[in-house]
């Protein structure tokens, strides 16, 4: 298995890379566009349910360079309430090395930083809660990076058909998640079909938000629309967390290449991660965690990766079980509730990781002959695999 043994990777969603064959009881299918020969399935319960066409794969030349000398820094950040991890590989040894890294770490976190003032909602006066208190059609001024946010959310809105909503608010907020995570524990303590209705009928309005630059300034406009709920008055809401991470990712990304580094890695909250090259092996064997298992060396396929972007979507991050049914965060627009689709997780590789946030997410709801369809349609220059219980 010389395959998996070139590098341990410190990933949650996915896992670290050691052991195989973990078996249950249970068969779960997974689906994917990576040509068969670049993966390696780890578990038995996991069996290949078909290669998805479309993908044209691409073999980048890459120059060898002297690394002898390469030592690793890492460096660890909170935001938005999650944990960021990166880690650079390059040669330290002078003094000006040493002070070119120090000012990029101090750009990371920046641009960071600069995310939990705009779309944190753990910041009391962040674009994104003066967005959500704001009244049905004020407008409001917002920051640049809200404003590219905001548009990147609205043009994957457009893209997945709507499966991909950051409007969700209200419906994922009702089902004991978002910022409480107050989990309901019997089936009479879920939200009621009346409720849940009037909140997805409020999100379906996310296609209505507006947002203009004017002058060297950025605005967005709330939809002028509301609905009631138990004597309230509700506008909507939005929860701009997911892709916001990626597109942080993204800016880092172009900070490495800034600075020059080649080797090194990203992970922001497992969920959304970067892996520029392995400074001893070229590529990162990347392995993706089975989603149904509290093993965190349990995993069912990997593959190497190489400078790209790697987003991961599922329901076994947050949940509970009532029943018999699973409960995730993550909410289908077209019913309002947790999503049902059989599909169990997605991990996008490649291109945007803010586009691959959104995407990732939409998949989760379509389930899987219409995924199949859209990676076929949509997806040809990333790779995807996506598993199904």
């Amino acid at each position: 298995m010389k395959f998996l043994k070139r590098t341990v990777l410190l990933i949650a969603c996915f896992a670290l890379i050691v052991c195989a064959g973990c078996k249950s009881n249970e068969t779960y299918y997974f689906y994917t566009n990576i040509p068969q020969g670049s993966f390696e399935i780890g578990n038995d319960d996991f069996q290949l349910g078909g290669i998805i066409a479309g993908y044209t794969p691409s073999s980048p030349d890459y120059e060898e360079e002297d690394v002898s000398n390469y030592t690793a820094l890492g460096y660890r950040i909170t935001v938005m309430l999650t944990d960021v991890n990166f880690v650079v590989s390059s040669d330290f040894e002078s003094e000006e090395n040493k002070q070119k890294y120090k000012e990029f770490c101090q750009e990371v976190v920046a641009q960071l930083r600069s995310l939990d003032s705009a779309i944190s909602t753990a910041v009391t006066y962040s674009d994104i809660n003066n967005f959500n208190n704001a009244a049905a059609g004020e407008e409001i001024e917002i920051l640049q990076i809200t404003y590219e946010i905001l548009n990147i959310a609205k043009a994957m809105y457009e893209k997945t058909n709507h499966y991909y909503n950051p409007a969700l608010y209200y419906n994922i907020h009702a089902y004991g998640f978002g910022a409480a995570q107050v989990y309901p524990s019997k089936a009479s303590e879920l939200p009621n079909d009346e409720e849940i209705s009037k909140y997805t009928e409020l999100a379906s309005r996310f296609g209505e938000v507006e947002t203009r630059e004017e002058s060297g300034k950025y605005y967005v406009t709330k939809p002028d629309f509301t609905v009631e709920v138990g004597g309230e008055t509700l506008s909507l809401k939005l929860d701009l967390g997911g892709i916001g991470k990626g597109y942080a990712v993204d800016k880092v990304d172009k900070l490495f290449d800034k600075y020059g580094y080649k080797y090194g890695y990203l992970n922001f909250g497992s969920s959304s991660m970067l892996f520029k090259s392995n400074v001893e092996e070229g590529n990162y064997t990347l392995a993706f965690k089975n989603p149904r298992t509290l093993n965190p060396m349990d995993y069912y396929f990997s593959t190497p990766v190489r400078n790209e972007k790697i987003s991961t979507s599922g329901d076994n991050n947050q949940f509970y079980i009532i029943d018999g049914t699973r409960y995730c965060h993550i909410i289908d627009p077209t019913t309002g509730k947790p999503v049902q689709t059989g599909i169990m997780s997605v991990s996008i590789i490649g291109g945007s990781a803010a586009e691959d946030d959104a995407l990732t997410t939409a998949i989760m709801a379509m389930g899987k002959e219409q995924a199949i369809s859209f990676i076929e349609e949509h997806l040809t220059d990333r790779k995807v695999v996506f598993t199904c219980g």
